[in-house]
């Protein structure tokens, strides 16, 4: 993933946190929470589909 894709994909997670925030009245809490989903969606789940895939070119 491109950096200007993770960027836009942590940003819309943070949106939508932003949106759950105004409804339950804690903004920052689910702005906070919506960031480290988009981080852990851009950065660990690309982290761990690079891993398997390096796993399974190792066992050919």
């Amino acid at each position: 993933m491109k950096q200007l894709d993770q960027s836009f994909t942590i940003g819309i997670f943070g949106l939508i946190g932003l949106f759950i925030g105004l409804f339950v009245k804690n903004i920052m809490v689910w702005t906070f929470v919506g960031i480290a989903v988009g981080y852990v969606v851009t950065f660990w789940i690309s982290y761990f589909k690079k891993q398997h895939q390096l796993r399974k070119k190792n066992a050919k």
